[in-house]
């Protein structure tokens, strides 16, 4: 069977988000509305991305929440049809990039946020032209033709996959990532580190995928903590930021219980990234033993000497890293555990893991991270 791949025009470095404005004309954007939140702007990163830009007066929606939201995917989309925008521009995180594919896909469709979460077969070569400059080392959402959004801030997070919500560009300059403070930087740093481990468990073999997801494992492994402790470490940054690229380039594979898990327990606002890196914790020891090959290769990676290492090291590294060490430790009220299993083994990410643990099996994986 053959694999689409479709990734975007990546300007990679330091210093290369001044590239956005010959990116805009590039691609005709007269007119593109900006996508940002308000602490990227209080913080003066937004501004620094785009004073050099001469495009008149900015178009800006920057009400996008911590957790996207169909609420805030349908304001946005509002003005880019009453500004007749030709274009959109993240300037943030997983969730600005999220929510801009999802108004790039309704500035050339009609209705609704609503209408196209989980009906990505809607979406068709109408999504307008998206650029995105990612300002953390997560996501990975400047590679991946994923799109994750909240129907509310409190319920779990639904969403799209689409050749056609790959960014045209991505800007990826490190020094946006340097005002992320410690905390943000390890979780969304977690999130790519899952991205890479779930990609290259997922069923499809790709050689260059998987060889690019390993190489994210190792890079973010070795930089995680280097880049918490010292935020203004540009190498390290520069090495997470590879690795959520790669990360995001690899969910193109599919992704597997570890997600099951943090979108089944990410309903009550929590970080998506520490959420899906407790995930791995949780599930990781299970994979081992139904797929032992492949586990063993990230562990390798991770400069371990074998797979059942896993969990304890990520332990540990929760540890030195000052993170919750549970779902308790992060605020989760759990409600009834049979039903959290039972979403959990319901998810569509399990549909392209080597391995599909049932209901039973999650009942325990979520124990393994509840107390």
């Amino acid at each position: 069977m053959n694999f689409v791949l479709k990734m975007p025009k990546l300007v990679f470095g330091v210093g290369s988000s001044r590239c956005l404005g010959e990116e805009l004309a590039t691609l005709g954007a007269t007119r593109p509305l900006f996508l940002s939140d308000h602490g990227l702007i209080a913080c003066g990163v937004f501004e620094r991305v785009t004073s050099r830009l001469r495009i008149g007066k900015l178009l800006v929606y920057e009400d996008v929440p911590e957790n996207p939201t169909f609420e805030g995917v349908d304001q946005a989309a509002a003005l880019v049809r009453d500004e007749r925008c030709n274009a959109v521009v993240a300037i943030g995180g997983g969730s600005v990039i999220d929510t801009a594919k999802m108004v790039a896909v309704l500035a050339g469709h009609s209705g609704s946020a609503a209408d196209y979460i989980g009906h990505s077969e809607k979406i068709t070569g109408a999504t307008a032209p998206l650029i995105v400059l990612p300002t953390t080392a997560g996501t990975g959402s400047e590679a991946s033709p994923d799109a994750g959004i909240h129907p509310t801030s409190n319920t779990r997070a639904s969403g799209i996959t689409s050749l056609h919500v790959v960014p045209r560009v991505a800007i990826c300059d490190p020094d946006l990532t340097m005002t992320m403070p410690p905390r943000l930087t390890a979780c969304t740093a977690l999130d790519a580190l899952s991205h890479c481990i779930e990609g290259y468990l997922a069923t499809t073999n790709i050689p260059l995928i998987d060889a690019m997801a390993l190489d994210g494992v190792r890079r973010v492994w070795q930089n995680i903590e280097l880049a918490t402790a010292d935020g203004q470490d540009r190498e390290a940054r520069t090495q997470l930021m590879v690795g959520a690229f790669y990360g995001g380039v690899a969910i193109g594979k599919g992704l597997g219980p570890a997600h099951a898990i943090a979108i089944t327990v990410g309903d009550q606002g929590l970080h998506h990234g520490m959420l899906s890196g407790l995930g791995v914790v949780a599930t990781i020891a299970t994979m081992h033993k139904h797929v032992p090959g492949r586990v063993d290769d990230v562990a390798g990676a991770m400069g371990l000497s074998g797979g059942e290492k896993i969990e304890a090291s990520l332990r540990q590294l929760f540890g030195k890293l000052d993170l919750p060490a549970s779902l308790r430790e992060m605020g989760y009220r759990p409600g009834d555990l049979n039903e959290l299993a039972h979403a959990a083994a319901a998810s569509h990410f399990n549909i392209t893991s080597r391995y599909c643990p049932n209901e039973e099996e999650y009942a325990r994986m979520l124990q393994n991270i509840l107390a």
